[in-house]
């Protein structure tokens, strides 16, 4: 008898999808088929869920080494592994209760590890608490976030809602185990497509991650890249701590962890192939040390907030103005919107080529 995999509902699009092997037959419903192989279908479950684009109700079907993925249409996006469309006779899942059903609409938050944490925005915490609860197996504590990510660390304030009061997680991405604390370090699941992009992007050289985090930019880059050589650094000593764990955890010895103010790294000039900026709203600031940093033809991963009637062009002239006062040049090479980030304003990543 034919193998199948089913996936557990997701109600936001940062929640992992887990597969349930399952040998029974119940009623079928054809579909359009995303056809891929095994060893992508992680990556492109993750991003059909982004698009929106992946059927809840009909069970995942493996044969042999490919993977029939149900969705709403045939997609037309670049970030996906290669895969052929077809028609298949998909499993319907059961219909289980949801988030929506309870509620009457599904509330935004964010899930890392065995934690969910509602905004600050949430409109019922403990009614949202209470349903995520109910559904969601796999959360053993919701917290909520009382005031937007703030200070230097860039860290959340968080009141405890439900279940258990520990803030310390172990996440999962694209087979990397991170550990942190949310209540002390910054992370949001919402970047794995990028980080994993990024990844797939730089294949060797010097890189340099001027705000690493627990690093979900350096370790994966590190694992499938092991001839790349990764700075990774944070002011945050706790962050720093987190990541000489997680390097430790997923065995990248290719990354070094400096604890430092990238205001003033402690670097030498013309060092780094690459070197990435995740720093949205704040970037800007830390444009002449990176210049500083880079080596020429080298490149600069930016990112910024930006709003949907200038999604890039404010971003470019700030760093050609850095760059100008340098006594660089730089030429973009792409641009792209990594996610929507509130009403009207986007997560966006600019990637500029510096000739000196």
């Amino acid at each position: 008898m034919a193998e199948f995999i089913s996936v557990h509902e997701v109600c936001r699009l940062e929640t992992i999808v887990k597969f349930i092997l399952c040998n029974t037959s119940n009623r079928f419903v054809k579909l359009i088929a995303l056809v891929i192989s095994t060893k992508h279908a992680e990556v492109a479950l993750r991003r059909l869920i982004e698009l929106h684009l992946l059927h809840s109700y009909a069970k995942v079907h493996r044969a042999g080494h490919y993977v029939y993925l149900p969705v709403v249409s045939a997609p037309d996006d670049a970030l996906l592994p290669p895969y052929r469309i077809d028609s298949f006779d998909f499993e319907e899942l059961p219909q289980r209760r949801t988030i929506k059903h309870i509620l009457g609409y599904t509330p935004s938050f964010d899930v890392i590890g065995d934690v969910a944490i509602l905004p600050a925005t949430s409109l019922d915490p403990s009614a949202e608490a209470e349903a995520i609860f109910s559904t969601q197996k796999n959360i053993h504590g919701v917290f909520q976030s009382i005031a937007p990510v703030s200070g230097e660390f860039r860290t959340r304030i968080l009141t405890h809602i439900k279940g258990e009061c520990g803030t310390k997680v172990k996440y999962q991405e694209y087979g990397l185990t991170y550990e942190l604390d949310v209540a002390q370090v910054y992370f949001t699941p919402r970047l794995a497509t990028e980080h994993h992009r990024i990844a797939s992007k730089i294949a060797n050289g010097v890189v340099v991650d001027m705000f690493a985090g627990i690093g979900p930019f350096s370790i994966p880059l590190a694992k499938k890249n092991p001839n790349t050589t990764i700075i990774a650094i944070d002011k945050n000593r706790n962050a720093v701590q987190y990541l000489k764990q997680n390097i430790k955890r997923n065995k990248t010895k290719n990354v070094c962890a400096v604890i430092a103010d990238s205001m003033a790294l402690p670097l030498g000039c013309n060092i780094a192939n690459h070197l990435i900026m995740n720093l949205p709203h704040s970037a800007h600031q830390f444009l002449d040390e990176a210049l500083r940093v880079i080596k020429n033809e080298g490149i600069i991963y930016y990112y910024d907030i930006t709003t949907d009637d200038d999604l890039y062009q404010a971003s470019i002239q700030e760093m050609q103005t850095h760059a100008a006062e340098s006594g660089c040049s730089i030429d973009v090479v792409s641009q792209h919107v990594v996610r929507s980030y509130s009403p009207h304003h986007y997560n966006i990543c600019i990637e500029a080529r510096v000739y000196k």
